[in-house]
């Protein structure tokens, strides 16, 4: 049942944070308004980045909005395409095991933990930026539609297939490509790619069909790499759904629609919690 999940959406409260301990780590403008804050050593058990509104500790995964109101007027396609906002967790080229902490008041981004360990990636630095979708769920207690395996109990995971490294904490408004039907240890593992609206390929890449022409391999590589990035650390493989083929940017629209309507239903009831 949803209520069994409802410890993980912890109860925010509106009173000022103080900030003497904390640094600013991304002041890039985004049209949310929210800042991202680094406290603490990387590689500490202590390190987090918060995230602030109006001078107040706000919730990344409840409080960002899912759909960005960025403008849009750099890209060269007449019809506008629906964008999101991207909260990267892991910068390109990086290996610690960073997200968005689901189970800690206010849902700082903080480093995994295993057996009292931070977790690294021991396969490799990531290729790409990566992070999550604000606002969605993967209900661990309902079978995806197209996987018919249950959630992994996270917010969605994006790819973000940019050329540049974007900062721990930094919210990006990104356009959906596609997605990968990942099946990690019995549950759907979405992973989401997309692209960030001020790449400089932006403007040439609005599906999957256009991401290969414009920078080939691409998905190739992202399939590969989240098939065995676990044999390093003694696991199996990690399986595909849907023969490892990739979904089109309409059905990863409508994935998207479906985890967000998840989110509605795991806080609703939730008088602790405040949009």
């Amino acid at each position: 049942m949803i209520l069994n999940r409802l410890s993980k959406v912890l109860p925010l409260n509106t009173n000022n944070v103080n900030n003497t301990f904390l640094r600013y780590y991304s002041t890039k403008s985004n049209s949310t308004g929210i800042v991202a804050k680094e406290e603490g050593t990387v590689g500490t058990f202590e390190y987090r980045v918060k995230f602030f509104k109006d001078s107040k500790q706000i919730s990344p995964w409840h409080e960002v909005p899912l759909h960005s109101t960025s403008s849009i007027s750099s890209l060269s396609s007449s019809s506008s395409p629906l964008l999101f906002n991207f909260i990267n967790e892991m910068p390109k080229n990086s290996n610690a095991k960073m997200e968005v902490n689901t189970k800690e008041q206010y849902n700082p981004i903080k480093q995994d933990i295993k057996k009292q360990q931070l977790r690294y990636i021991k396969h490799g630095n990531l290729l790409f930026n990566y992070g999550c979708l604000p606002q969605t769920w993967e209900n661990p207690n309902t079978n995806d539609t197209l996987t018919n395996m249950p959630g992994d109990n996270d917010p969605l995971d994006v790819v973000e297939v940019g050329s540049s490294v974007l900062a721990r904490g930094e919210i990006t408004p990104v356009k959906v490509l596609g997605a990968l039907a990942l099946i990690d240890e019995g549950e759907t593992d979405w992973k989401v790619i997309a692209i960030n609206i001020n790449d400089e390929n932006a403007s040439k890449i609005n599906n999957l069909n256009e991401l290969e022409k414009v920078l080939p391999g691409t998905v190739d590589k992202i399939r590969t790499w989240y098939k065995v990035y676990k044999v390093a650390e003694g696991k199996g493989e990690n399986e595909y759904a849907l023969n490892g083929q990739p979904i089109d940017h309409n059905q990863t629209i409508k994935v998207i629609e479906e985890t967000h309507h998840a989110w509605k239903s795991l806080i609703n009831g939730n008088t602790l919690f405040t949009l």
